[in-house]
C-alpha cells in the first residue's frame, strides 16, 4: 500500500480544513493560493488523483470535485490529536468556567455549554456507580403536594427529581423527613442503600423513602442519555439531504447506539467516524467525564463527519478537566 509522502499530508490537511469550513469541494488553484504556494497547480492535481486512488478523496457525483472520505477524517483527526497541547484549550476556559460554576457542573449544564459553543448537537451518557457515597439529601417543597430532591453524592450531584408527597402533609414534615433521611442513608454507599439495609421504621416517612431508593436504582441501572441542541444538526447543508435526517435521528433516538458510540476504553478522548462505526456521514467525538478522580460517563458531540474537531477537541478536552476541577474544589 502506497504511503503518504509529506507533500500528500499536507495536501490532504487542506482538502479537509477548506472542507470543514466550506462544504464544498476545493480547486487546484485555490490549494496552491491558500495553503501551498511553493507547489504547481500541476503538481496539486496529480496528488489530487493520487490521494483519490489511496481511497482518501471521493466524488460524490462524476461531474462533482473530490472531497474527503471517512479514511481521509481519520488520518485527519489521527494528525490532529498528536499536535494537541495543554494550551490549546486555554483560550475556552474562561467561557465555559463561567458557564459551569454556580451549577456544580450538574450534566444537563455541562451538555447545554458543549453544545452552544461548538454548535453542534451534544450528548451525555452516564454510567451507573453503586460505589458513590451519599453526602446529603435536600427536600425543596414545591407546594401541591410536591418535593424537589436533590441527592448530593462525593461525586458531587447525582440528580433532582420532583416527588409526589403524602396526602395530608403537616408543617414541618420536610424538615423532619430531611432530618430521618439524611440520618439513615448520609455516609452510605447507594449500593448498601438500594440493598435493602436502609429501611423507614416510621410508617409517616415510608412513601418518600421509597421514591429515593427508587431513584438511586434508577440511577444504578446506567444508561441515563442526555442529548442537546438536536436541531442544530439542520444548520448544515449535509442534513438538507432526508435520508442524512433518518440516519442521525435514528442514532440519536437509541441509548444503546449512544453508549456504544462514546464508549472509549479508559481513553481521555475517542472519536468514531462515519463507515468505521455504522453511522453514514456522521462523526462522535467523546471525553471521559470524571468526577473527583471518578469516571461517571462521557461527554460527546455528534455531527457532520466534516465536524470542526479540532474546536470540538479542545472544547471536549476543557469541560472534562473543568468538571474534575471543580467537584474536588
Amino acid at each position: 500500500m502506497d504511503k503518504l509522502t509529506e507533500r500528500k499530508k499536507r495536501l490532504l490537511e487542506a482538502v479537509v480544513d477548506s472542507y470543514i469550513t466550506s462544504a464544498e469541494p476545493i480547486s487546484s488553484a485555490a490549494i496552491q493560493q491558500g495553503y501551498m504556494p511553493d507547489v504547481s497547480t500541476a503538481t496539486i492535481r496529480s496528488e489530487l488523483a493520487g490521494l483519490e486512488e489511496m481511497g482518501y478523496l471521493v466524488k460524490p457525483h462524476v461531474s462533482a470535485g473530490r472531497v474527503p472520505s471517512s479514511k481521509a477524517y481519520r488520518f485527519y483527526v489521527d494528525s490532529l490529536m498528536q499536535n494537541v497541547t495543554p494550551g490549546d484549550v486555554d483560550e475556552l476556559e474562561s467561557e465555559g468556567r463561567e458557564r459551569i460554576e454556580g451549577v456544580e457542573s450538574i450534566v444537563k449544564e455541562a451538555v447545554k455549554v458543549v453544545s452552544d459553543i461548538t454548535n453542534y448537537t451534544s450528548l451525555m451518557v452516564l454510567e451507573g456507580k453503586d460505589d458513590l457515597i451519599v453526602r446529603q439529601v435536600k427536600l425543596v417543597g414545591l407546594g401541591d403536594k410536591t418535593a424537589l430532591v436533590i441527592i448530593i453524592t462525593d461525586g458531587g450531584v447525582l440528580r433532582d427529581s420532583v416527588i409526589n408527597l403524602p396526602e395530608n402533609t403537616q408543617e414541618g414534615y420536610l424538615d423532619a423527613a430531611s432530618s430521618l433521611i439524611n440520618g439513615s442513608m448520609a455516609g452510605k454507599s447507594i449500593k448498601t442503600i438500594t440493598g435493602g439495609e436502609v429501611i423507614s421504621n416510621v410508617e409517616e416517612f415510608k412513601a418518600l423513602f421509597d421514591q429515593i431508593i427508587a431513584m438511586l436504582r434508577q440511577y444504578v441501572q446506567g444508561g441515563e442519555v442526555y442529548v442537546e441542541g438536536a436541531d442544530k444538526i439542520f444548520a448544515y447543508p449535509e442534513y438538507r439531504d432526508v435520508d442524512n435526517v433518518k440516519g442521525f435521528l435514528s442514532v440519536i433516538s437509541q441509548k444503546d447506539k449512544l453508549q456504544e458510540l462514546t464508549s472509549g476504553d479508559g481513553v481521555e478522548i475517542t472519536v468514531k467516524i462515519g463507515a468505521e462505526e455504522g453511522v453514514k456521514n456522521m462523526a462522535v467525538v467523546s471525553a471521559r467525564y470524571l468526577v473527583s478522580g471518578r469516571q461517571i460517563g462521557h461527554v460527546g458531540v455528534i455531527g457532520p463527519e466534516r465536524m470542526d474537531y479540532r474546536k470540538v477537541i479542545k472544547v471536549l478536552t476543557t469541560i472534562g478537566k473543568m468538571s474534575e476541577e471543580k467537584k474536588e474544589d
